[in-house]
This record gives structure tokens, C-alpha cells and sequence, in this order.
């Protein structure tokens, strides 16, 4: 049974981790956003390293065994902006050492370590509204043009997505760095565990590349407004598409 102090100290993270992100949307300068948002990456890296830790010392309780089972949780994107959000939160899970596949009609499912998988949710679920409340707000040189606008907010998303792969995968890297070794493996053999469970569900894929829409400024300008990254896709047997790989 997992511990209330176990659930205190995650609860009181994720409180944190919203805080930042309403603070990085309350604010309309992008430095700013862009500190709020790397401060709950580094953050919620750093509790995952701290849960890591625990593991690697060989202090294992039903919480922490909960947390290490490989699940799969499935992600329905609304038809609105569908590739752009599907590029965000493959970029989220592929950052947190997930993988995924595009069952078509825009039903993804994630897979992966439960802890490495809740957060990629959480995450997307933050970022989500973040990416589309941006991009509303962004005019592109010719806003009578609708197929120009409609292109330039497209590939402003994937900037954004890009940028949030990097910031991302750079906290998680930074947080690994620190940890040390011990965490290092253990974290490697959650990877190892993910790619053998996906092979295992999803024997049959062949990569394929979801098209970026990449006119420069959108694209630079989502960039700017957002905090991580650029993830493959690949065919799956049946018409689907692995995401986060």
C-alpha cells in the first residue's frame, strides 16, 4: 500500500510543477515562460531521479513496485490541430522514455514504465492547452490570407513541440548526470523494458515520418514559445503508426 507520505511528496510536486506552468502562461515574456517551464522539467525529473534512487538502494514497497509496471494508456486527440497534437505528445512520451503507437482516428496509446507514462500524461495535459492558447495568439504576416494563417499556426506548433523535446530531454539528461551510476542503470533497464514490451505488443513496424509543416517563421516563433521536441513515427502493422520511438 502505498505510503501517505509517499502521496504527500508526489501531490505537493505536481502542485508545484502546475504552479510553474500557470505562472509560465500568466507571463508575456518568453524568457520568463521559458525559466518557469525548465524549472518544472528540472523539477519533475528530479522526483523521478529521487524515486530512482530508492529503487537502486533496494528499498522497494508496493507503491514503488506499482510504479514499475509497464502499462499502456490510450490518448484520443480531438480532430482539431490532430498532428500537431500528436507530434506534442509524442514528443512528451518519446523525452520520458516511453513509446507509442497511431491506431488511426487519432486513438494513441503510450507505453512504458507507469511513473514514466503518468508523467508524459500530466505533462501533455499541462502543456496541451499551453501549446493552442500560443498559437492562437500568434498573427503571421498576412492574417487575411486563411490558408497561410492556417499553415503558419501548424508549423508554429511543431516549433513548439521541437523545442519542448529538447528542454525536456535536456532536464531528464541533466537529472540522470547527477544522480549518479546507480540511477543511471536502473533507468536504462526501465528503457530496455519498454523497447521489449513494445516489440512484444507491436512486432511489426516499419518507420515512417509524420509531415512537419516548417515555414520559418511559425516555426521559429513556436520555437520560442515552447520547451521540447521533434520524435519519429513508424508504421505499425494494420495502418498504425509508433510514436515516440
Amino acid at each position: 500500500m502505498e505510503s501517505d507520505q509517499d502521496s504527500t511528496s508526489t501531490e505537493k510536486v505536481m502542485r508545484r510543477v502546475r504552479g510553474l506552468f500557470a505562472k509560465a502562461d500568466g507571463t508575456d515574456n518568453q524568457a520568463e515562460a521559458d525559466t518557469f517551464r525548465a524549472k518544472a522539467y528540472e523539477l519533475l525529473a528530479k522526483h523521478n531521479l529521487d524515486e530512482m534512487r530508492v529503487r537502486a538502494s533496494g528499498q522497494h514497497n508496493v507503491a514503488s513496485a506499482r510504479d514499475n509496471q509497464i502499462i499502456v494508456v490510450r490518448f484520443d486527440i480531438p480532430l482539431r490541430y490532430r498532428n500537431e497534437r500528436i507530434m506534442l505528445l509524442a514528443s512528451v512520451a518519446g523525452a520520458l522514455r516511453n513509446r507509442g503507437v497511431d491506431c488511426g482516428n487519432g486513438v494513441q496509446r503510450i507505453i512504458g514504465v507507469r511513473r514514466n507514462v503518468e508523467r508524459a500524461r500530466f505533462l501533455y495535459s499541462l502543456l496541451t492547452p499551453q501549446m493552442l492558447s500560443a498559437t492562437s495568439k500568434y498573427v503571421p504576416d498576412d492574417p487575411f490570407d486563411h490558408a497561410a494563417v492556417v499553415r503558419e499556426r501548424q508549423s508554429f506548433m511543431n516549433g513548439f513541440a521541437d523545442m519542448v523535446y529538447l528542454r525536456l530531454s535536456e532536464a531528464e539528461s541533466n537529472a540522470v548526470h547527477e544522480a549518479g551510476e546507480a540511477a543511471a542503470v536502473a533507468i536504462q533497464e526501465d528503457l530496455d523494458r519498454t523497447n521489449t514490451a513494445f516489440v512484444k505488443k507491436w512486432p511489426k513496424t516499419t518507420k515512417t515520418s509524420l509531415a512537419h509543416t516548417h515555414s520559418g517563421a511559425g516555426f521559429k516563433a513556436g520555437v520560442r514559445s515552447g520547451n521540447a521536441a521533434d520524435v519519429g513515427h513508424t508504421r505499425v502493422g494494420g495502418g498504425r503508426k509508433a510514436i515516440g520511438s
